[in-house]
C-alpha cells in the first residue's frame, strides 16, 4: 500500500564453508487515522536525550477537513522505528534504548547503530518518552522514521 513501510533484509552468516543466507521482510501499515508517520533528520548528542522530538508535527498523508496538523506527544505509542546513522563507516556510533533508561555506550539494553548502518524494529508498547539515544563521539546525524499511534 502507498502508506506502508516495507523492509527486506538478507544476511549471510557463519564462516564461508558453512555460510547460511537468512532473509526476511517486515511490512507495517497504519491501522487507522490515529497511526501517523514521523520523519526527521536528527542530530544525536553525546549526552542521553530523546530520539523523537515531542512537539514535532507528524507527516500528514490523509486529507484533513479542518486543516489541523497534529504533533508528537510523549505518551504517543511508537509501533515501528527506523534509524539510519548518516555518518561514514567508522564514524560515530549511536546507541538507542527503549526502556526509559539513560542511553549510554555501556547500557546493556542499548541497540548500537554504527556509522553507515540502519536498524528497524517493531515496538508494540513503547511510548515516545521511553526512547533515548546518545552518540559515542561528536554529533552524528540520523534519519529517524517512525509509525506512531497518536493517543495523546
Amino acid at each position: 500500500m502507498a502508506n506502508d513501510a516495507s523492509v527486506t533484509v538478507q544476511a549471510t552468516v557463519l564462516p564461508d564453508e558453512i555460510a547460511k543466507v537468512i532473509s526476511g521482510s517486515l511490512t507495517v501499515s497504519p491501522a487507522d487515522a490515529d497511526d501517523k508517520w514521523y520523519y526527521k533528520k536528527t542530530v544525536i548528542a553525546n549526552s542521553s536525550g530523546d530520539l523523537i522530538d515531542d512537539g514535532t508535527n507528524f507527516i500528514e498523508y490523509t486529507a484533513r477537513a479542518d486543516g489541523a496538523i497534529t504533533s508528537v506527544h510523549v505518551d504517543d505509542k511508537v509501533k515501528f522505528l527506523l534509524v539510519k546513522n548518516m555518518e561514514a563507516s567508522g564514524g560515530a556510533d549511536v546507541y538507542i534504548v527503549a526502556d526509559n533508561t539513560a542511553a549510554t555506550t555501556s547500557n546493556a539494553t542499548a541497540i548500537k547503530v554504527a556509522g553507515g548502518q540502519i536498524v528497524c524494529v517493531s515496538l508494540p508498547n513503547t511510548v515516545v518518552a521511553n526512547i533515548h539515544a546518545i552518540s559515542s563521539t561528536g554529533t552524528p546525524t540520523c534519519i529517524v522514521a517512525a509509525l506512531i499511534e497518536d493517543v495523546a
